[in-house]
């Protein structure tokens, strides 16, 4: 009897792991390029058709030709009560692999994560990969946008200066005739 215990709690441990196996998430990711207009960029994804446990990690392709500073976000609201989409993680990448990890402000029915890079980015190509799970069945999405700003040339700042001083000699010497 106790044998026969055994060899049923094996064969039912091994119809359990051989069953998770076959229930394997599908992984969904996709690679896009964003087009820049005006040095802002929006994306996102419709996640349609999709299974309760899929995983993604979207790339969004973008170049610079000059130094650039960065700022990004990405934000994935489910409709309802229940949470249908989790981004895990957010991050820019260059050429190199090098990345840039982004900061999670929320998480729930609301998923929203903001990334910016502490120095201007140089001329190069990068992608901002998306990372998440699907929780249920139902159409879902997520939407982000990212910003690039020209740094001014050192040349900016004198002229602004010089500017500056200008303003202060005047209105110095007009204090003085009055």
């Amino acid at each position: 009897m106790i044998k026969t215990k055994s060899i049923v709690a094996a064969l039912a441990l091994l119809g359990a792991s051989a069953g998770a196996t076959l229930a394997h998430a599908a992984d969904i990711s996709q690679s896009s390029a964003v087009s820049l207009t005006g040095n802002t960029a929006h994306f996102g994804r419709d996640l349609t058709s999709v299974s309760a446990g899929d995983i993604f990690s979207d790339r969004w392709n973008f170049s610079t030709a000059g130094a650039v500073n960065f700022v990004g976000g990405v934000i994935a609201v489910s409709p309802g009560l229940f949470d249908n989409i989790a981004i895990t993680d957010l991050r820019l990448f260059n050429s190199a692999g090098l990345s840039i990890g982004g900061v999670q402000h929320g998480n729930g029915v609301a998923d929203v994560w903001t990334i910016k890079a502490l120095g201007p980015l140089v001329a190069d190509s990068y992608y901002l990969q998306v990372t998440g799970s699907v929780l249920s069945g139902a159409n879902t999405s997520y939407g982000g946008m990212l910003t690039l700003a020209p740094v001014p040339e050192p040349a900016t700042y004198g002229m602004l200066l010089g500017g500056l001083g200008v303003l202060g000699f005047l209105a110095r010497r007009r204090k003085n005739q009055a």
